[in-house]
This record gives C-alpha cells, sequence and structure tokens, in this order.
C-alpha cells in the first residue's frame, strides 16, 4: 500500500506530467532547430520575421502532437489505476445486492491509499453482513430448537391439567415452575448477548464487598447444588470494588450452571482474588473439563462441547453471557484445567 495520499499522488502526478512535457518539448525544440538550421539553413525564419514560417509552425505541431501524447499516457494510466478500485466496488456491491453475500471487492494492480482502503472497508463491512446473515439463520434455528422442548412440555403438562388427566400435585407445578424459569432464563441469556453483539449492554456499577455478594448468592444456590450432588467451599478474599452486582451475579450463576450440567458431582469451589487494579473471580469443578479443541471457541453462542458425562445440556449461551458481562465491566473470562479440575476465572477491573 503506498504511504502518499490520493490528493499527494495527483499533485506530484500532475507537476511531473507537466515537467515532463516541458522537458520533452524543450529537448524536442532544440533538436528540431538544431537539425533545420544545420541540414536546412534555407527553411529556417529570417531574422526580422514577426510571425513563424511553415517549417516552424511543423515544428510546433510535431511538439504539440508529442506533448498530448506523453500528457495523455500518463493520465490515462493515472485515471485506470482510481477507476478500478471503485469498478471493483461497484461491480461487488451489484453482486451483494442481488443475493450473492460472498461477492468482494479485488484488485488487480497496485492502486493509491484511499481507494486500497475502501476496498478493503468494503470487503470488511461485507465480511460483516455475510456472518451477520448466517448468524441470524443460525441463531434463528438454534432458539427455535432451544423453545420447542420446554414449550412441548409446559403445553402437554398444562392441557393435561386441564383435561383433568394430571392431578395440580405440589411436584407438578414445581415441574412446571422449573421450565418457565428455564425459559426465562433463556430468554435473558439472549437478550444479555444481543446487547453485548450491538453494543447497548448498559451496566449500574456501584461500590459492592465482594465477599458479602458471593456469600448471598451461595445461600441461593446451596440446595440445587445438594440436589444435584455437589458441595460447597468458598475461599473469598475481603473488599470492595466497583461493579454491577445484578450482571455479576448473573455470571456467577451462569459459571455455577455450567458446572451443574457438565461437571461431574463434585465440591465446588468459588474463589475471589482482589488486587490493586484488578478483581478475580474463580468457580472450580472437578472436571472432566472442555476438549482441548473446543476451548478457543466455547465463549462463542450456542457453542456447546459433545460430552457423554452428563445427559442434561445446556443451550450454549451461558459462557457467551459471562464474556459479555466481563468485557462490559472491561475485564475477560478464561478457563484453564488444573489438574484434573476445571477453572473458570473472571477478571474486571476494580
Amino acid at each position: 500500500m503506498s504511504r502518499h495520499t490520493l490528493s499527494q499522488r495527483l499533485n506530484r502526478t500532475m507537476v511531473g506530467s507537466t515537467a515532463a512535457t516541458m522537458l520533452v518539448s524543450f529537448v524536442f525544440l532544440f533538436a528540431a532547430y538544431f537539425l533545420l538550421y544545420r541540414f536546412a539553413p534555407r527553411l529556417a525564419p529570417s531574422e526580422d520575421a514577426v510571425l513563424p514560417n511553415a517549417a516552424e509552425l511543423g515544428i510546433f505541431a510535431v511538439c504539440l502532437l508529442f506533448g498530448s501524447i506523453s500528457s495523455s499516457f500518463v493520465a490515462t494510466a493515472l485515471a485506470r489505476r482510481m477507476v478500478e478500485p471503485l469498478s471493483a466496488v461497484a461491480q461487488a456491491a451489484r453482486a451483494i445486492t442481488a443475493g450473492d453475500l460472498s461477492a468482494r471487492a479485488t484488485l488487480t494492480a497496485p492502486a493509491p491509499t484511499e481507494p486500497t482502503q475502501l476496498v478493503a472497508d468494503f470487503n470488511a463491512m461485507a465480511d460483516r453482513l455475510q456472518r451477520a446473515v448466517d448468524d441470524i439463520v443460525t441463531w434463528n434455528s438454534v432458539i427455535a430448537h432451544e423453545l420447542r422442548t420446554p414449550v412441548a412440555i409446559l403445553k402437554g403438562r398444562l392441557q393435561g391439567l386441564s383435561e383433568g388427566v394430571f392431578e395440580p400435585e405440589p411436584a407438578l407445578l414445581s415441574s412446571l415452575r422449573q421450565q418457565a424459569d428455564g425459559l426465562a432464563r433463556l430468554v435473558e441469556d439472549l437478550r444479555v448477548v444481543s446487547l453485548l453483539d450491538s453494543g447497548q449492554l448498559q451496566l449500574q456499577p456501584v461500590d459492592i464487598d465482594l465477599a458479602a455478594e458471593i456469600e448471598s448468592l451461595a445461600r441461593l444456590v446451596e440446595n440445587d447444588l445438594d440436589k444435584a450432588g455437589f458441595g460447597l467451599r468458598m475461599t473469598l478474599t475481603s473488599g470492595r470494588c466497583v461493579a454491577d452486582p445484578i450482571r455479576l451475579r448473573q455470571a456467577i450463576m451462569a459459571l455455577i450452571d455450567n458446572a451443574l450440567k457438565y461437571a461431574e458431582p463434585c465440591t465446588l469451589e468459588l474463589e475471589t482474588v482482589i488486587l490493586s487494579q484488578t478483581v478475580t473471580i474463580s468457580v472450580i469443578d472437578g472436571g472432566p473439563g472442555m476438549p482441548d479443541n473446543f476451548v478457543d471457541r466455547a465463549f462463542e453462542p450456542f457453542r456447546r462441547a459433545d460430552s457423554t458425562s452428563r445427559t442434561r445440556h445446556g443451550s450454549g449461551l451461558g459462557l457467551a453471557v459471562v464474556r459479555g458481562i466481563a468485557q462490559a465491566h472491561g475485564g475477560s473470562v478464561s478457563y484453564e484445567r488444573v489438574g484434573g479440575r476445571s477453572a473458570f476465572t473472571l477478571t474486571i477491573p476494580r
């Protein structure tokens, strides 16, 4: 890519073209008059002539012809280098408008900086458009799949209640409530991921006691952990930080829920470390952990690793929600395997 801007290249080309034309004209005139006076002095103009004679007019005409040809050649070459990127972008835009989202603008020769950048920006925009359309198709399919099962269960149970097939027993009502809770979590996860993708995930950060927040959250999930055969151990560092407590709880709940879905029953560990600039929150389970070839994609929406150790599977949104909340705080989330245990760590600025 050229280091000079388009205006600089135009100025340099025009100045160079003008200077080259003048130099060629001067050299040609000098050579023409030299040959005229050397070999055909009788055709040379007299000393007292005011107007050029026929020989001089011929010399001027030939000089003008060569100058025009050289200037036209330079202008044509410059115009071709400028117009080719614009034509490539226009052709690709027409193809995309016609429905071919794979169309891209290509250059067959080097071009000035601005047209080259235009082609690069257009192709980047086309890539994002194609990914967005592909994501919409994928999301619609996955969302429909994730909603179908709980909606079908709710519909069947409610129809059975209305027809007297089922008795309104506490166990049945609890099952219906769990299905409704699952739908609510799925809708909220979808909303958070959508807000993240659009850059509109808003936080309400306040000064909080991190240890107190996690202890409060732990009391809410202890029953669910017990029912699933999990224990809970907390190693919390006392201290305060600025964060959105609701979103922070949502991220930690997603990590705990991820362990409930995919980890073997174990003692789940919650650890916090508060440093001068950062806060880390770790959820550590007993494994088996994620496959190595899946780690890089684990935090993308609707990504789920193949697992045969557990029959309960999630929507593939939980870790994407965690990543979104971490990024909204200006932080990050990571995964590592410590021995046979899996550790998910949320890191945010203090």
